[in-house]
């Protein structure tokens, strides 16, 4: 996951997926690939893709801040490119209700029950 968008009440990520054994994934236009070098990156390690038909949202809830995997993020123009990708698929396409995914506190802490005892 690769967040978006942070806001006072959720946060929104895309959804990533590698590339290996997947490469039909990125004939579709909903897919972004995401190269895992030049510049070499530090948030994926293999060739990826962004799912960018995918809406995701949680809840933004204290707990969260013992979960991020890592501080590094995307290389600048990676990132920038990805997000102005997803802004468009988003602005010009009807996203499948099915695609519309949020979790409230109570389904992330139901889900990842180790968050209740690190926080």
């Amino acid at each position: 996951m690769i967040i978006s968008k942070i806001e006072k009440d959720y946060i929104e990520v895309i959804a990533i997926d590698k590339t290996k054994g997947k490469l039909h994934q990125l004939f579709h236009n909903y897919n972004y690939y995401l190269n895992c070098s030049n510049p070499k990156e530090t948030v994926i390690f293999e060739d990826s893709y962004a799912q960018l038909n995918t809406k995701l949202t949680i809840d933004n809830i204290e707990e969260l801040k013992y979960f991020r995997k890592t501080l590094d993020k995307l290389s600048n123009k990676k990132l920038q490119e990805l997000l102005k990708k997803y802004e468009e698929y988003h602005n010009s396409n009807v996203l499948d209700e099915k695609r519309i995914v949020h979790m409230n506190k109570e389904e992330i802490l139901k889900l990842n029950e180790e968050i209740l005892i690190k926080s």
